[in-house]
């Protein structure tokens, strides 16, 4: 009885072999590629978020896309995109200061002080 048991499962095992090979993958995995994957719903979330602003949508009604459209396209961007932009906005100066509005001001406040004082 033993026999005929153990000669049923080894067939089974056999069987089982044949039908489902056992092959995988492992490949090595760098840190970049950790910290993006790890990174990347937030990223989203931040862009969701911006799409959402009332002046971004504004701004984008401006340019003739829809508020739905803006969160499709930002749900259709890859990792990798999505990085990106967040990158970039997060590196914009707020206030939309640029170099030419600082020297500007500088200008004014040194006419000011000039008159003041003459």
């Amino acid at each position: 009885m033993k026999d005929i048991l153990a000669r049923s499962v080894c067939r089974i095992l056999i069987l089982c072999l044949g039908v489902f090979p056992l092959s995988g993958y492992a490949g090595v995995v760098t840190t970049d590629q950790l910290l993006a994957a790890e990174q990347a719903p937030a990223a989203r979330e931040t862009l969701r978020n911006l799409a959402r602003r009332s002046d971004v949508r504004q701004e984008l009604a401006l340019i003739g896309i829809s508020p739905d459209a803006a969160q499709a396209r930002v749900n259709a961007m890859t990792d990798a995109e999505v990085a990106r932009i967040a990158g970039r906005i997060d590196s914009l100066p707020a206030g939309g200061a640029s170099i030419w509005a600082i020297i500007v001001g500088l200008l004014i406040i040194e006419l000011i002080i000039y008159f003041w004082v003459n």
